[in-house]
């Protein structure tokens, strides 16, 4: 069993300090978040998503987030490949399943099935 991969989706940094960094954000892409709330801030970036959460983790990185056609699917291939759940697949609202996996190498490896996001 295999991953189709769809491309890449979302980037979510870690934000301890969530209002510093949507300033600094907001000022660098010139842009306002599309969503914006205390848990979770979103920009829309050239048709993808670059996100904010304050309860990342700094010293994991950021996670790139791959679409998927069928997150428990991608999940369950990731795993049979030789990756461990990180966090399991889970709904975040509108349809949006998301779930990351470590891959042998250490590294963490988002998958987003995301009813909404047409690529451009």
């Amino acid at each position: 069993m295999s991953v189709d991969f769809l491309g890449l989706r979302t980037v979510v940094y870690p934000a301890p300090d969530l209002q510093a960094a949507k300033k600094w954000w907001t000022s660098a892409l010139n842009i306002e978040p599309y969503f914006d709330e205390p848990f979770y801030v979103g920009y829309a970036v050239a048709g993808y998503e670059l996100a904010l959460d304050p309860n990342g983790d700094p010293c994991a990185g950021p996670i790139t987030y791959w679409g998927v056609e069928d997150a428990e699917a991608a999940e369950e291939a990731m795993l049979s490949a030789g990756a461990t759940s990180h966090s399991g697949v889970k709904e975040v609202g509108g349809g949006i399943k998301v779930a990351i996996v470590r891959i042998p190498d250490g590294n963490l490896v988002g998958l987003i099935y995301n009813p909404h996001f047409k690529a451009e």
